[in-house]
């Protein structure tokens, strides 16, 4: 039998199985987590930070993409130093876009 994990996200109690990350755990809340990176099985990386969180007790915050459950962790995704610094991100990766998106070919791989 597989462990099962429980914690809470956004006041809601979770149990997932170990292993499982934040982000997927918040979807199985039907919790909605922001990403850009993030694919499944194919770029589980982390690098664009846009799936943040606050996690009780820690420094910082946690990616949520590649960062594990672990058992009475307390998760926070929409509070206003997530939601500030995720716009801040955000406002980093534009700066440093071509802002062609319209004629770029990878709007047509979508």
């Amino acid at each position: 039998m597989e462990e099962s994990i429980t914690l809470t996200i956004d006041g809601i109690k979770v149990n997932v199985k170990k292993g499982t990350t934040i982000l997927q755990a918040a979807k199985e809340a039907g919790i909605d987590i922001p990403t850009l990176c993030f694919l499944k099985e194919i770029n589980e990386v982390g690098d664009c930070r846009m799936c943040i969180v606050e996690v009780e007790g820690r420094k910082g915050f946690a990616t949520s993409c590649i960062q594990k459950v672990e058992q009475g962790m307390i998760v926070h995704t929409h509070t206003p130093s997530v939601l500030e610094a995720r716009r801040v991100i955000l406002d980093l990766i534009i700066s440093n876009h071509a802002k062609d998106c319209l004629t770029c070919t990878r709007s047509r791989k979508l």
